[in-house]
Order: structure tokens, then sequence, then C-alpha cells
């Protein structure tokens, strides 16, 4: 392990949930400080932590809402006293409420947008701003964008948003080095999808030629690359992950 990769420090929003807690032992592996953010689940927070901290890694969490403006601030200012500065961000928190357009809230579409789309928002801002250089911005996306089924409008809408803010934010950003890249995640348990009904997960895992349905350590990997110095010369793109399912 380099001197360089040790001294690292990524910061994994939503890193409490099962992509993005395989997402944070994967680079903690790799020799990264690791700073999650959790909004409610704060003993799977601790779980990570504790599992990272066991086989000798860095970790810390910190409760933030990502999107309150405050709390991503905080969220980075933590990770900066913690570790020293922040190298890497994985976007990757975010809120999925099924439902057809006719029957959608105004309550709904703030619940949903508020974290996928400014949520995101606040936190490449915040990137822009403290990202030491050659940094790494990874924002995790879904192949609903591409390929929605009915009921997915807000999800599928709000992670279109996010792959358009990593498009332009890797053209502002890219004279420091820092890359900025959104993967299309497909089908992956435990994950979200985890809540969808047996003959839609068997559907989702039929359409990959591997015959099943992703997992976070697929995701994990394709992030660990895109962070390494591998990964220097992409940037600008979104990437699909989802072992040929779409």
């Amino acid at each position: 392990m380099s001197t360089q990769q040790q001294s690292k420090v990524v910061l994994v929003t939503g890193g409490s949930g099962g992509i993005g807690s395989e997402i944070a032992r994967r680079l903690a592996g790799d020799g990264m400080a690791v700073m999650i953010t959790y909004c409610q689940a704060e003993t799977a927070a601790k779980r990570v932590v504790q599992d990272i901290q066991q086989v000798g890694g860095k970790a810390a969490m910190v409760r933030a809402d990502v999107s309150k403006a405050a709390d991503v601030r905080a969220a980075f200012e933590a990770a900066m006293s913690t570790f020293g500065g922040v190298d890497v961000v994985v976007n990757n928190a975010g809120v999925i409420i099924p439902g057809a357009i006719a029957d959608t809230s105004e309550s709904t579409y703030d619940a949903v947008f508020n974290v996928n789309v400014r949520g995101a928002l606040m936190m490449m801002k915040q990137a822009a701003t403290h990202l030491r250089d050659g940094g790494r911005v990874i924002n995790i996306s879904s192949t609903m964008v591409g390929a929605p089924i009915a009921g997915s409008a807000l999800y599928a809408a709000s992670k279109a948003a996010l792959e358009s803010f990593g498009e332009v934010l890797s053209k502002e950003v890219g004279a420091r080095g820092i890359t900025v890249n959104t993967l299309r995640l497909g089908a992956t348990i435990p994950g979200m999808f985890a809540k969808a009904p047996p003959e839609r997960q068997a559907a989702f895992a039929a359409a990959s030629p591997f015959k099943r349905l992703g997992t976070p350590s697929d995701a994990a990997d394709v992030v660990a690359f895109l962070t390494g110095e591998g990964g220097r010369w992409i940037t600008g793109q979104t990437i699909t992950v989802d072992g040929g399912a779409t």
C-alpha cells in the first residue's frame, strides 16, 4: 500500500446503508480514512465504523441530513478536523418513494428531491470548494434514469439531475486534477431494491447475462478503481454498473 493511498480521506454519504457501508469498508481496506454520514440509522453507522476500526482502519461518523446545507458543511468540517482534509466524496445518500405521477403529492416530491437533488448539489458545492487537488467525486445514480419503470418518476428524474450535476462539475474542477464520475447502478441487494416484490427481483436478475442481482461489492469495486490512480483519466462519465441487465 502506498503512502499516498494511505493518506487519502473519503467522505461517504449514506454510509450506514447496504451500498454505502460496503463502499466505506472497501475504501478503508485500500488504506483510506473514512468519514461516513448517516441521518437516522445511528446503530448501523456505529457498526460500520467499528467494523473498520477492528481491522485496523480509520473511520468516524457524523449525523447529517444532506438536504440541509448546514449539515453538509458540518460533515465536511468533521472530516477535515478529524482526518486533516477530504480527497474523495461519494455521493451515495438517496431516497426512493415509488408512486404514479397521477398520485404524486408536493410533500412526496419534496422528500425525494430535497435529498437526491438539493442534497447532492450541496455536497458537490462543498466538494468543489474543499477537495484537495487530484481528488475524486463519485455520484451514485440508477439505471432507472435510462430505463424507468412505472412508478419511478420522482426517483428517475432526481437521479437524472444528479448525473447532469456531475457532468458539469467535471468541467469546473478538472483543472485541479479532480475527476467527477457517476455510477448508474442496477438492481442491487442489499440496498433499496431489497424492498421490491420477489417477482420484480427475479425479473431484474433474469435480465442480466449473469442471471443474478448486483451486490454492494460490485459497486464498491468500481468506486475503488475510480478513486485510485487508474481512474485519473476518466471524468465526466456516467458508467453503467448493472451486470449487463440494460
